[in-house]
């Protein structure tokens, strides 16, 4: 009989390499070609945008720098800030829009100046974060309303009347309205994360959709002069900066509980009892130029005051001033003070105006080593002599004073630009 040999567990050679030849399984085959296309994408895409920005280029648009997200926005993908040529036209953004659609990431679009009245060719362009209309012709917004993404909107100088179609855009944080003739406010009320709102030389009269806006830290109404009841204002704790110059406001007393204020605008107002504003500890900008205070013992605790402007006011007396040790700008021109010693510790002051008023010593002044501009025009001053040792001025304004002494001031201050 035959010998059988051992059976092995070992594969031959033989077997080996056919082994590696066999035909590959349906599932690897599908992996292979879904990598193969997604490294074709990847390595397409960037070409196609690059190819975008080219057309875009040629149609007179340049790069420019994004708006600032702040230290503590959450990371994005990145951001393409563009700006128009002002020849742009409404048929010249419709060529561009294609190109537009074919860029990557965040898009802010600088239309501010061109020739463009209507923006219906930008509907489809989702990646639209920021949009500026400045000056343009532009009066329909309706291809802004399924733009989700737009967090920014300026329009400045338009003639945009109605902002309904904005309702939708629940997304939107900062909108300039700067000198339209937008009149209702009523599309506003659901868009609770807006922070930055500018209604200025607008038509607007009803506040009551501000009521609904939380998150809102600035509220410029300057020259809103339609605007006279500001009750609604007093639900909106998060505000920082508050204009109300120019409008036709009389009392301020929905603002006492604003305990967050860091800036407030009354200039040419009726207003004359700022006693609202003893409990805003973190004031430190106070305009109240052209109206009607006299009293303003209300803000002797106001101990973050930095800027503070009573020009034009009938304000007489300053004692309240003299713990403000933080005030490094104050304008009391065209007021009657006349002594200010109150102003003798205030050794953070950078500039003093106090032209026209009845100041006539300036003793109180001689150790404000900070001080770089003093402007002391139209006084009864006639001794300059205590502002030799104030070597840090740039300025000092003495036209039309009693001074005799300027010779000694312009040998002592060789650094000094001294208009007399």
């Amino acid at each position: 009989m035959a010998e059988i040999p051992p059976s092995s567990t070992q594969p031959t050679a033989e077997h080996a390499r056919a082994s590696m030849w066999r035909r590959p399984k349906p599932w690897a085959i599908g992996a292979g070609i879904l990598l193969l296309l997604v490294i074709l994408l990847v390595a397409i895409k960037p070409f196609g945008a690059s190819r975008a920005m080219r057309a875009l280029t040629e149609l007179g648009f340049s790069q420019g720098a994004c708006s600032d997200d702040g230290p503590t926005a959450a990371p994005r993908s990145e951001c393409l800030a563009l700006r128009a040529n002002p020849a742009l036209t409404s048929a010249g953004l419709a060529a561009a829009a294609p190109y537009l659609e074919k860029l990557d990431g965040r898009l802010e679009l600088n239309l501010a100046g061109t020739e463009v009245d209507s923006i219906e060719s930008l509907n489809g362009l989702d990646g639209l974060e920021s949009l500026d209309l400045t000056s343009t012709r532009v009066w329909n917004l309706d291809a802004l309303k399924k733009l989700s993404s737009l967090n920014r909107l300026v329009l400045h100088r338009t003639d945009v009347q109605s902002i309904s179609a904005l309702k939708g855009l629940t997304g939107l944080q900062s909108l300039n309205l700067w000198d339209t003739r937008v009149s209702n406010l009523d599309a506003l009320k659901d868009l609770s994360d807006l922070r930055q709102l500018d209604l200025r030389d607008t038509q607007v009269r009803d506040l009551d959709a501000l009521v609904d806006l939380p998150h809102l830290e600035t509220l410029k109404l300057g020259g809103a002069r339609n605007v006279r009841n500001i009750a609604p204002l007093s639900q909106l704790g998060s505000l920082r900066t508050l204009d109300l110059n120019e409008t036709q406001i009389e009392n301020i007393d929905a603002l006492k509980k604003l305990h967050d204020l860091q800036a407030l605008y009354l200039a040419n107002t009726a207003v004359r009892n700022i006693g609202p504003l003893a409990d805003m500890h973190a004031l430190k900008t106070l305009v109240l130029d052209g109206s009607k205070v006299a009293n303003i013992d209300a803000i002797q605790s106001s101990l973050q005051m930095e800027t503070l402007v009573l020009a034009r006011t009938q304000v007489e007396s300053i004692d309240a001033l003299k713990g403000l040790k933080n005030l490094r700008r104050l304008n009391l021109a065209d007021t009657d003070v006349e002594n200010i010693d109150a102003l003798s510790a205030l050794t953070n002051l950078q500039m003093l105006n106090l032209f026209r008023t009845r100041v006539r010593s300036v003793d109180a002044l001689k150790g404000l080593t900070g001080l770089q501009e003093l402007y002391l025009a139209n006084t009864p001053v006639e001794d300059v002599a205590p502002l030799k040792r104030l070597t840090g001025l740039r300025e000092l304004v003495l036209y039309g004073t009693r001074a005799s002494n300027v010779d000694d001031i312009k040998a002592a201050l060789p650094k000094t630009r001294i208009v007399w």
